[in-house]
């Protein structure tokens, strides 16, 4: 029978998507981190000798050249879950030398580089953010995602809780425009929901488990202390206000001499790189500001009992912050912003699960 349509190439979200993605983010940090670490408590040694020097940007490339075939000549669903922890890493063992690909004198401490690696580490968080909205089922991207969790069913590893996705998927997929595609949704639910298949009890995985666990614990702190824990990280935050417009004032009211010997103090602490940087201090204190109110604006909302503005108000300031003083703490502070950038984040997860867990609960 000839095909009187077109072929559709639009393109599909893959199930588990966004599963992969956060294992890859996770390992991208992680070897980032764990890199930098080592190499400081080691005194940055090298293996090679004195022609030859194997940067572990090499390493870092042979794990995404692995991370890449794994999924292009294996089918089995673990073939991807080792690529993206694989591609994590070799990502992040690549960028950390990101510093010797810019410059000229292969200078691996270039002060660029620290920002460089933390805005493609945000590019990759922006990327999860948007592959983790769920949108409306579309019968094609429906029987996409059945037909590939059919290779539990191959590997007598169904369990119930799958067969029940599988059905559900199938179910979007039967109200399909075109009668081929509706017809093999049929069948594939028919058999399913008809047939005798051997079945394991739903036995959630590692990831799920221990979410599970996260959400007991969370819901255990309760409500008011979960609360009282973000406005006590938001009254942190918010002191940078104070700090910034303490410094704002006495820059702008010191004369130009003893202005500079204050950066040159700054630059011989570590806290600036040269005092011809200064610009990129006063913008970091300016954003330290904003941030600050934010968060104070956040705390009065809170106190006023309008959870839902403050919410928004401290994910607007951990934002501001993490996309932009942070960013800027990189460039000045090279590595040492790392601990601030992973506290951040905790709290912004805590916002984030306060959210769900009690504001949209509310609102649905």
């Amino acid at each position: 029978m000839e095909g009187t349509q077109g072929t559709v190439r639009a393109a599909v979200k893959r199930s588990r998507a966004e599963t992969y993605l956060l294992i890859s983010l996770a390992a991208f940090a992680g070897s980032v981190i764990v890199t930098r670490l080592f190499l400081a408590l080691t005194g940055y040694p090298q293996i090679g000798n004195s022609v030859l020097h194997i940067a572990h940007a090499l390493w870092g490339a042979l794990l995404l050249l692995v991370a890449v075939l794994l999924p292009l000549l294996l089918a089995n669903g673990w073939a991807f879950t080792v690529s993206a922890l694989l591609s994590g890493l070799g990502a992040g063992l690549f960028i950390d030398e990101v510093g010797k690909f810019i410059t000229q004198a292969n200078d691996y401490f270039f002060p660029p580089a620290a920002p460089v690696i933390y805005a493609f580490f945000l590019l990759l968080v922006l990327l999860y953010l948007f592959v983790r909205r769920r949108g409306h089922p579309e019968p094609r991207a429906e029987l996409y995602r059945a037909l590939a969790g059919l290779h539990e069913l191959v590997d007598n590893n169904l369990d119930t809780r799958e067969l029940e996705t599988l059905l559900a998927r199938l179910e979007v997929a039967r109200g399909a425009d075109h009668p081929h595609v509706a017809g093999l949704a049929a069948a594939l639910h028919s058999y399913l929901d008809e047939t005798d298949i051997p079945l394991l009890p739903a036995r959630p995985g590692r990831w799920r488990r221990f979410t599970a666990m996260l959400d007991r614990w969370g819901r255990r702190l309760g409500r008011r202390r979960h609360r009282v824990l973000i406005v006590i990280a938001m009254a942190l935050l918010g002191l940078g206000t104070l700090l910034a417009v303490a410094l704002l004032l006495y820059f702008a009211a010191v004369p130009e001499a003893a202005r500079q010997s204050l950066l040159t103090q700054l630059a011989a602490q570590g806290e600036l790189h040269s005092v011809n940087e200064g610009f990129w201090h006063y913008t970091r204190i300016f954003l330290e500001g904003l941030v600050g109110l934010t968060a104070l604006a956040a705390i009065y909302l809170l106190a006023r009992g309008r959870e839902q503005a403050g919410m928004h108000a401290a994910l607007l300031a951990l934002l501001l912050s993490l996309t932009g003083v942070v960013l800027l703490s990189f460039y000045l502070d090279q590595f040492r912003a790392v601990v601030t950038a992973l506290l951040q984040f905790g709290v912004l997860l805590l916002v984030l699960a306060y959210r769900r867990w009690y504001l949209q609960e509310v609102s649905g």
